[in-house]
């Protein structure tokens, strides 16, 4: 879980937090890949950084491993704050909710949305929409 979902009850949604903690995620992954590198690449010579040698390789590699990390969690799906909006939203959910109050590209709300179907979490509401309607899901826990 991420820092923003450790921190709220399962009932508050807080776009302006989740956006936050989202960025602050990226911010970190790129600064400690980057970091890393450097001090990987510096690892044969004693200027700038005097470590060198092994232990500077494995620093840089450990820093690297942090923030690949990072970027991984920066990257998740966010099941639970999907959860958590459509608990906000009166246990209703769109595509489009998901798309603008979570700001996912449109692959990763449908990857999301199918996630949270496969896992049991939501069921479309009504199965005979016509095309131009935008189907609406039901939160089922």
């Amino acid at each position: 879980m991420n820092k923003f979902s450790e921190s709220h009850d399962s009932e508050d949604f807080d776009e302006g937090t989740f956006q936050k903690s989202k960025q602050s995620e990226r911010r970190q992954a790129y600064f400690f890949l980057m970091l890393g590198g450097l001090v990987f690449l510096d690892s044969g010579s004693p200027i700038p950084i005097p470590l060198t040698g092994l232990p500077s390789v494995l620093l840089g590699l450990a820093i690297m491993a942090y923030g690949w990390s990072q970027w991984r969690s920066y990257q998740r799906l966010p099941l639970h704050e999907a959860i958590q909006l459509g608990r906000v939203q009166g246990g209703r959910l769109s595509r489009t909710d998901l798309f603008l109050k979570l700001r996912l590209s449109a692959e990763k709300t449908d990857e999301l949305l199918d996630l949270l179907i496969q896992k049991g979490f939501l069921e479309r509401i009504d199965e005979d929409l016509p095309p131009e309607n935008e189907p609406v899901y039901r939160l089922l826990s």
